[in-house]
């Protein structure tokens, strides 16, 4: 997952929208000098944005700034890796220069500033928006330029969000890290299901173990072990829902070797034994075909 800058938008554009489909996401670590409206329709894995690693899944929508390092990867999951997304890219200047300094565009200039960090929307805020964004694929070019400076003012005005990179993340140094991580990150992706030692992975950074240590907790503001039982824990939930793999072997398909041990760690992090779980996804699914 080697980090590269991403050439997007031709000169002839002044935006760009697109539909995307694909079977797998294994989309390198990259950055751009555009501005990134991203929402997933359908899909799940993992997401890396800057120094922030986490869960995405159908309805996630996110913004990125400008040469902010991101990806999102669902290589390690047995199956339903397909993905179906829409995104928006735009320069800083794509309605003329200075045009965001203007008065009127204040909460949208705050905006576009702290999405060097990138930015989630949940709640009410991502329903209305993803409306709005679905409708772009309908548009011309001039009302797409409408909607689009229309969804950016819905966003700077919402609080239904969170900053997904720490606030420190935002140096040429961090981009350059990434290529580092990039390759640990990977690593850990194609190979969690196995037993992974501390030595193993310090070498992928080309690091002794203690120093790989301080380093992955400073980028990544978890320890090896707690991002490793993270990835596991939530290829567990996937394999779960599936509902053809009995606890055991999900244990086991996820690097655990100790289902006792499995046990505790997956309620610690979803609040539910791992039958509890099974069997609320399973009455959730129900419901959800009656209603």
């Amino acid at each position: 997952m080697k980090l590269y800058r991403e050439s997007i938008i031709p000169s002839s554009n002044i935006l760009v929208v697109k539909e995307e489909h694909f079977e797998i996401s294994e989309f390198p670590l990259h950055h751009h000098p555009e501005y990134e409206l991203l929402l997933i329709l359908r899909g799940s894995g993992k997401r890396f944005v800057g120094d922030n690693i986490s869960e995405f899944s159908s309805g996630d929508l996110c913004l990125f700034g400008p040469d902010l390092p991101h990806t999102y990867n669902n290589k390690h999951l047995a199956e339903n890796r397909d993905i179906h997304q829409i995104v928006i890219q735009f320069n800083e200047d794509f309605l003329g220069k200075d045009f965001f300094d203007k008065a009127p565009f204040k909460l949208i200039r705050a905006l576009l500033d702290q999405s060097v960090r990138g930015y989630t929307f949940t709640g009410h805020t991502l329903v209305k928006v993803t409306s709005m964004i679905r409708s772009l694929l309908r548009l011309d070019e001039t009302e797409v330029i409408i909607q689009l400076l229309a969804i950016l003012d819905v966003l700077s005005k919402s609080s239904e969000f969170e900053l997904l990179s720490s606030r420190g993340f935002t140096s040429k140094l961090d981009h350059v890290e990434s290529e580092r991580m990039g390759k640990v990150f990977d690593y850990i992706l194609k190979n969690f299901s196995e037993e992974i030692t501390l030595n193993e992975i310090a070498s992928i950074a080309c690091l002794s173990p203690e120093a790989f240590c301080r380093y992955f907790k400073k980028y990544t503001r978890k320890t090896f072990s707690e991002f490793l039982i993270e990835i596991r824990i939530g290829h567990a939930c996937k394999l779960l829902q599936q509902h053809t793999l009995d606890v055991n072997q999900v244990s086991i398909q996820s690097g655990f070797n100790n289902i006792s041990y499995f046990n505790r760690k997956f309620k610690s992090m979803t609040q539910k034994t791992p039958v509890e779980y099974k069997k609320a996804f399973s009455t959730g699914i129900k419901q959800k075909a009656i209603t």
